[in-house]
């Protein structure tokens, strides 16, 4: 087994990350470096907030499933 000493090189765009994943073998590199991030996938253009009796949002819930 190899030892985890290389760094991730920089990749420039999705095409170039895609390429990289599909052709190394990731075990030889030290992904201890990435952070969890979170992605937004549309912007919210609207928020809600209600207060509703427990029993009308567990209706609510119920319907939404």
């Amino acid at each position: 087994m190899s030892s985890k000493n290389r760094s991730m090189p920089s990749l420039h765009s999705d095409e170039a990350a895609e390429d990289f994943v599909a052709t190394v073998d990731l075990i030889q590199y030290d992904l201890s470096v990435f952070k969890p991030m979170r992605f937004e996938i549309e912007p919210k253009a609207a928020a809600l907030n209600m207060r509703l009796p427990a029993s009308l949002l567990e209706t609510a819930i119920a319907q939404a499933r």
